[in-house]
């Protein structure tokens, strides 16, 4: 709707705030347009002025609390004043909309809230930073706080069923140990074995230092013994030891040894980072499992006797020997990366079974081998892979790998005669083969003749 008052000629001469305020005038009070257009000395009399007012006929909405001030009209310079949020109750409500109801507000969770674990504080024996100077038996449940050291004369011994937990001391970031200087006996059995663990009731690596056997050669022994959630399950430094149905799980480095002798009959070494780390020792695994770990077993400048031996699922390597000696019988390297990895040394593989793995069965660089009745198949990459390798591979199997049966590198000559390739075919068994001095005609890889038929005797 538009409404136009007239009040003369143009106002181009007249200032804008006597014009501002003559117009307020004007529409406020009709008397006052009387003084100014009809009396004798009238300001504007004779004289034309229009003036034009837009009203709409709806107001506009009111403006959300975050809104900004509307913009300016074109041709108008002007800096507008910061948004500020209207006062809710300015904002118009809805007679219909009822709010709805809210709980109330919780406080968030904190990040990296791990979950809350029971500790244990009571136990048929509490020991308190002991050392044990003369012969002692333990039984039922024992809770160790700081660390228990048995002293070179004496002799500590656990029953069946005995079941220690070791707690820090108070005021005290150490990590409790079971330290042996004189003789640990374990006398656990398969129904009731022994546990040593932290006093948590949920095992994580490292909650405890673990047993610590140090300058000890007397005959210490475990039976039947459960090893949970240490930094390391056992460690031999200049000692000797044997075990039988041992079982570490969920620790740092599960069995190490360090210039130390140790047999381990029927081990079950699960879920660490290093199943068995040896380090200028000797050692011998019989019918057990090293699985489900980073790394299974690493022997460095030591010697490792294998029989029976399944290792499985690490996610690195099974078996790796650096500069070491090995003889591995009877057992089962699979879905590891890579079953066996040898640098440097020597050793013995006799039948045995290197499959599933997810990269080479073996891996041999710089070193001597000797392979015979053994089975290479089904991994990943090469069944058997050889580079510097002064040795034989003789009455196996190397059937269905996926990069090659065997690959041969370096300068050194590999002897592979009297396999089976799964054909007889020498042409395919040929192109199951690589050797790198093929192509310049110096083929270093001897695997003429061939046999017919699988070995009878295979794993």
């Amino acid at each position: 709707m538009k409404r136009l008052i007239m009040l003369g000629s143009c106002m181009r001469t007249l200032p804008k705030m006597f014009l501002a305020g003559l117009l307020t005038g004007v529409l406020v009070a009709g008397t006052g347009c009387q003084k100014l257009l009809q009396e004798r000395d009238a300001l504007l009399k004779g004289q034309n002025v229009t003036v034009s007012v837009k009203i709409p006929d709806t107001p506009p909405p009111v403006a959300p609390p975050t809104m900004a001030p509307p913009p300016p009209s074109p041709g108008e310079s002007r800096t507008a004043p910061p948004a500020t949020a209207l006062d809710s109750r300015l904002i118009p409500q809805s007679e219909t909309t009822v709010p709805a109801a809210t709980a109330p507000e919780q406080p968030a969770p904190p990040r990296n809230q791990q979950a809350v674990r029971t500790v244990i504080t009571k136990a048929d024996t509490v020991l308190e930073g002991r050392v044990i100077t003369e012969d002692l038996t333990l039984r039922g449940t024992v809770l160790v706080r700081g660390s228990l050291a048995i002293a070179p004369q004496a002799t500590l011994r656990l029953e069946a069923g005995t079941e220690v937990r070791f707690a820090p001391a108070l005021n005290s970031q150490e990590k409790p140990l079971l330290l042996v200087l004189g003789r640990l006996v374990v006398q656990g059995t398969p129904q009731r074995p022994v546990h040593l663990g932290a006093a948590y009731d949920q095992p994580v690596a490292g909650d405890w230092g673990g047993v610590l056997l140090l300058s000890t050669e007397k005959k210490n022994s475990l039976e039947q013994c459960r090893i949970t959630g240490a930094q390391a399950g056992i460690t031999a430094r200049y000692s000797q030891f044997s075990a039988t149905g041992l079982q570490v799980s969920h620790c740092l480095v599960g069995v190490s040894l360090y210039d130390s002798v140790a047999v381990l009959s029927r081990p079950d070494i699960q879920r660490c980072d290093v199943g068995v780390r040896l380090a200028d020792s000797e050692m011998e695994l019989k019918d057990g499992t090293v699985r489900e770990n980073r790394l299974g077993v690493l022997a460095q400048r030591s010697a490792l006797v294998a029989g029976g031996l399944v290792v499985r699922n690490n996610s690195q390597e099974g078996l790796v020997f650096e500069q070491a000696r090995f003889r591995i019988s009877g057992s089962t390297l699979t879905e590891n990366r890579s079953g066996l990895q040898v640098v440097g040394g020597e050793g013995l593989v006799v039948l045995s079974r290197m499959s599933a793995n997810r990269e080479q069965g073996a891996a041999v660089r710089d070193a001597r081998i000797r392979i015979t009745d053994s089975r290479f198949t089904d991994n990943g990459g090469s069944g058997l892979l050889v580079e510097d390798v002064r040795g034989s591979a003789t009455g196996s199997s190397f059937v269905n790998n996926g990069k090659f049966q065997v690959e041969r590198q370096g300068r050194e000559p590999f002897s592979a005669p009297l396999n089976w390739w799964g054909t007889t075919d020498e042409r395919k068994v040929s192109d199951g083969i690589h050797d790198a001095g093929r192509a310049s005609g110096q083929s270093l890889l001897q695997y003429l003749p061939l046999l017919s038929t699988a070995p009878a005797a295979l794993p």
